[in-house]
């Protein structure tokens, strides 16, 4: 009886033992074991097969779509892009996609110095190449509509600013006539200066334009303007005043050829080559200067002076810029050459 009991006691040991080291009770094959399909791992695969399940992308799209579509989103909130239903909507999606794409390998291209610019986006990304080049569609009735009363709004803008321009410069016309003429340029300048502005708020100018007392010119009345045509009475005083001129800058370019010549310790051959080079010097001095008085106008963006190049013309500088080599170096050259071209080629294709 004890013995029995013993027995008994041991059997439920072993019993309990079994659970807490997990040993399997059923008798199925490890290979056809399902796992909870939560998990998503088909059954009849092993665990060792199934340990570590691929996790699928449940939005159907590749990474670069995921990319596109949230600079899609961007886009049509940035430049409020509209359209007119479903179907519109998805065609402009995948042009802009597409052009997306493009862009992107561009500015992987300028990355790695192949190409000179960058790209990026704008208004136009969501059309097609084509699209952008095409003539303009026939225009729809409510569409026309619309651009009378943009016409319309454009012209009291207009006339606002007119009227401030009659005020802050002051203008006085022949006639009503004049006046209505005058007031028609100035609404044309008015209406080109808010284009250029509208360009430069978007970055693809350097410069903002604004109203000044020529703004009811035309371009050409504005140059005449500039340059006034004297009577003929004043002709021969203008061509003493322009001798007198030159005189004066042979003069001054007589200083500054000195100058040049302790400065840059300048040395010819003779006397015929060292007046070649003062002619050369003068006429590159005359230029700087009136280069100079357009930088000072405002008219160009950079100051010219001299340096060590001054005695020499354009042709003669750009072959110091590239010296001719000797003839035993001219195959060495080309091969260099055609060596850096097809490297050119590689980078960029």
């Amino acid at each position: 009886m004890g013995s029995a009991r013993i027995l008994d006691g041991v059997t439920l040991l072993l019993y309990f033992v079994g659970v807490v080291l997990g040993v399997p009770v059923s008798t199925s094959s490890p290979a056809t074991q399902k796992i909870s399909p939560e998990i998503g791992v088909t059954t009849g695969k092993s665990l060792a097969d199934s340990s570590t399940p691929t996790i699928e992308n449940t939005s159907g799209l590749s990474e670069l779509e995921d990319e596109c579509q949230f600079a899609w989103q961007r886009f049509l909130i940035d430049f409020g892009a509209k359209y007119k239903n479903a179907n519109e909507t998805e065609k402009r999606r995948n042009v802009f996609c597409a052009n997306w794409r493009a862009i992107v390998e561009h500015n992987v291209q300028y990355e790695k110095w192949a190409e000179p610019f960058k790209k990026d986006i704008n208004q136009w990304t969501d059309h097609t190449i084509e699209e952008r080049t095409s003539p303009a569609p026939e225009i729809s009735k409510e569409e026309t509509t619309t651009s009378v009363s943009k016409i319309e709004n454009y012209d009291i803008i207009c006339q606002a600013a007119w009227e401030k321009f009659l005020i802050d410069f002051k203008p006085t016309y022949q006639d009503d006539t004049e006046t209505e003429k005058r007031r028609n340029v100035f609404c044309d300048n008015f209406k080109s200066i808010h284009k250029h502005n509208v360009q430069y708020d978007l970055g693809n100018i350097s410069f903002k334009k604004g109203i000044n007392q020529w703004s009811d010119l035309t371009v050409e009345e504005w140059k005449n303007k500039q340059r006034p045509a004297l009577n003929p009475e004043f002709s021969k005083i203008e061509t003493t005043t322009k001798i007198s001129k030159d005189k004066k800058d042979d003069s001054t370019c007589q200083a500054a050829w000195k100058k040049f010549l302790i400065d840059f310790g300048a040395k010819y051959q003779d006397e015929t080559e060292t007046e070649k080079r003062r002619t050369i010097f003068c006429d590159n001095w005359k230029a700087i200067q009136e280069h100079n008085v357009q930088f000072e106008l405002g008219v160009q963006s950079f100051k010219k002076g001299i340096n060590q190049w001054s005695d020499l013309t354009v042709e003669e500088w750009k072959t110091k810029q590239r010296p001719n080599l000797a003839p035993e170096f001219s195959k060495e050259e080309t091969t260099t050459k055609i060596s850096k071209e097809k490297k050119y080629k590689k980078n960029v294709f």
